[in-house]
């Protein structure tokens, strides 16, 4: 084969390689988070914060439109006239007194004519209209303010979820591995002691029984670890690829948070103060809809000036200025009825207003009530767990001491493990569940709730409750 043409191939093979190949790929660092970091990029990014962000940018807006009402409006037109046939064309031919000219320069007779007029307006006076329109306004803008915070609220509430249940799913899959080699240690001491011939076949088969039932635990626990934490980069806006650590620990160390005083109502709720908002927002509007029966005082102003080319292009010293004021009294004497409609429609949404916002209030308490025996019901929990999952560890140590002296059976050692890994994870969930809890708490309450640290020696079952706190 001549070389070149060697030479030629290869080159079109290795094209054709990088070609499919495409551009080259680096793995993703992986994205350290805690907690805190987790919900601000929730709030900095999520898009039902966006939506609340823009909200209070409409109700903004408004304000400034119901201000516009109140300020002087000011408007500028220029305009240009062509005048293809007049009445009063044929007067310069007609008469030596030269009428048809006199008339070429004005309105009437004009082939060309240039308008400039500034016109001001002010409102004087509106029986209250533009006032409560304006106090309409600032209330909504009020109530979008509420929503965002309630949003803020929900986002880090649903942040702190997926969040703690993704940690809790790895520590869960913590539990199945470690489950799994203690079957496996065991078994290879029953290997060891059935080759010393301390110990049966029936022990042996029974300990590689134990050992393989302990793989699909696992396998179970790291499907549900992957998919709590697909749901976390799912909240956070991630990619679902983008390789994920979470920095903040799911267990307490040696104390717990407290609440040492429980919030009494929920009226500092963003929700309900947006409620109080939109009531305020209606009230405002049912009293500019009545204004409207009422008179509006206006005052205008124009200064116009008017040139009229013989050639259609205006010079600066053919302009003629005019200046009028107005004082304009208007007063709607009748419009079909459409003052009362608007009355009675405006009256309507007040009502609506207030039965919605007395059951979000209401809603709202009911939900405090059960967030704190939420907390107490969580902490107690936590608390019983705890202590069960200590003995159960002990209870799983002398089973072993127990079954290499030969006081006990394989079956004994394999159900001491299974109660300390259900109870394990039993601690685990306890302590999610409480986290929950006082975050649940803080969004029902609307503000940081007062804790206190305590340890666990501390605490006991029968100091849970809110009335010893």
């Amino acid at each position: 084969m001549n070389p070149r043409r060697l030479v030629s191939l290869l080159l079109l093979v290795l094209i054709t390689r990088v070609a499919h190949a495409g551009p080259a790929t680096t793995p993703n660092d992986t994205l350290h988070l805690t907690l805190d970091q987790a919900v601000a990029r929730a709030l900095a990014s999520g898009a039902d914060m966006q939506v609340a962000r823009a909200g209070v940018g409409v109700a903004e807006g408004r304000i400034r439109e119901a201000t516009a009402d109140a300020l002087p409006q000011i408007k500028g037109v220029v305009s240009y006239n062509h005048k293809f046939d007049s009445i009063f064309r044929g007067l310069s031919g007609a008469d030596s007194s030269g009428l048809g000219k006199l008339f070429s320069a004005t309105p009437f007779g004009a082939e060309h004519g240039w308008n400039v007029d500034v016109t001001a307006t002010q409102l004087l006076w509106s029986s209250g209209r533009v006032g409560a329109g304006l106090q309409a306004a600032h209330a909504v803008r009020r109530s979008a303010t509420s929503q965002r915070d309630q949003t803020m609220a929900d986002v880090t509430l649903a942040v702190r979820e997926a969040y703690w249940a993704a940690l809790a799913a790895q520590q869960v899959v913590t539990i199945a591995r470690d489950g799994r080699d203690q079957a496996r240690e065991h078994l290879r001491q029953v290997e060891s002691y059935r080759r010393q011939g301390s110990r049966s076949e029936y022990d042996l088969l029974q300990a590689q029984v134990d050992a393989s039932n302990q793989e699909p635990p696992l396998v179970a626990a790291r499907s549900a670890a992957e998919l709590a934490l697909l749901q976390l980069k799912r909240a956070l806006g991630l990619r679902l690829d983008q390789p994920l650590a979470l920095d903040t620990p799911l267990a307490f160390r040696d104390t717990l948070p407290v609440t040492t005083s429980g919030p009494d109502d929920a009226s500092a709720r963003p929700a309900v103060k947006g409620a109080d908002a939109i009531v305020e927002a209606r009230q405002a509007a049912v009293r500019a809809e009545r204004a409207a029966r009422w008179p509006q005082l206006l005052a205008t102003a124009t200064v116009s000036h008017q040139a009229f080319p013989a050639d259609g292009t205006p010079t600066r010293s053919q302009f003629h200025r005019s200046i009028d004021a107005t004082l304009r009294l208007d007063w709607p004497i009748f419009q079909g009825l459409r003052t009362f409609g608007t009355v009675q429609r405006a009256t309507n949404e007040l009502a609506e207003a207030r039965a919605q916002r007395d059951a979000l209030r209401q809603a709202a308490e009911v939900e405090l009530a059960q967030a704190r025996l939420g907390v107490d019901e969580a902490l107690a929990t936590l608390l019983a767990r705890r202590g069960t999952a200590r003995l159960a560890t002990r209870a799983y140590q002398l089973a072993e001491v127990r079954w290499r002296n030969g006081l006990s059976t394989q079956l004994e050692v394999s159900d001491a493990r299974l109660q300390m890994q259900n109870a394990q994870v039993n601690e685990v969930l306890a302590v999610k569940d409480y986290r929950l809890s006082l975050a649940r708490l803080e969004r029902a309450a609307g503000r940081p709730l007062a804790t206190v640290n305590r340890s666990f020696d501390e605490l006991t079952l029968d100091s849970t409750p809110r009335e010893d706190r």
